[in-house]
């Protein structure tokens, strides 16, 4: 497996075929994922999968409750709400990551950061099997009645949702900003020199 040429072709993928995803497929690109994981810690999470027309509805329904409820939204034309809930519908697949809290901060982040590093590898995994692939950390999901559906504990923190399926095209590379733009060197006098 060529990783470098992997993670340069690897596009978000916004559209996608209606083919179903096999939820046995996404459930082993999870565990190769968290095999090919280095740490030598256990990264604590689980997922939940909607791959179902009832079920990927009520994901739709628990996304769309804040902008409801929302004073400026709740004034959108029933088109647009409905044009969301499609969206949403459409998609063959949602796979939901939610990682484990632990007792401090410092460990939270460093759970949170695993799980982070599996699902870069489950992206890399399913580019490779032509499975498409939308990391989603949008703000509507980070509703309670998400979380109800999730049945998510105060323990918890969602990471994401990846949106899942087949595709016909695959998008044009974006500009990538280069290294040098994002190095700092930190000096012996007042701070970072730029």
């Amino acid at each position: 497996m060529d990783f470098r040429k992997t993670i340069r072709e690897r596009r978000s993928i916004r559209r996608f075929h209606p083919s179903p995803v096999d939820q046995e497929l996404v459930f082993t690109l999870l565990r190769e994922a968290r095999q090919l994981y280095s740490s030598g810690e256990t990264a604590a999470f689980r997922c939940v999968y909607a791959g179902t027309a009832d079920s990927r509805e009520r994901l739709a329904a628990c996304m769309l409750e804040p902008l409801i409820k929302n004073r400026l939204v709740k004034w959108l034309p029933e088109k647009v709400r409905d044009f969301v809930r499609k969206r949403v519908t459409d998609i063959p697949g949602h796979l939901a990551v939610i990682a484990a809290t632990g007792p401090d901060r410092r460990e939270s982040d460093m759970n949170y950061a695993a799980v982070c590093g599996i699902m870069q590898n489950f992206q890399l995994l399913s580019w490779q099997r032509r499975l498409g692939a939308l990391w989603d950390t949008e703000p509507m999901m980070q509703s309670k009645e998400l979380f109800h559906l999730l049945k998510m504990s105060p323990e918890e923190r969602l990471v994401g949702i990846f949106h899942l399926g087949y595709f016909d095209k695959i998008p044009k590379a974006r500009a990538r900003t280069r290294a040098e733009k994002k190095w700092t060197v930190l000096s012996g006098g007042e701070g970072p020199v730029e």
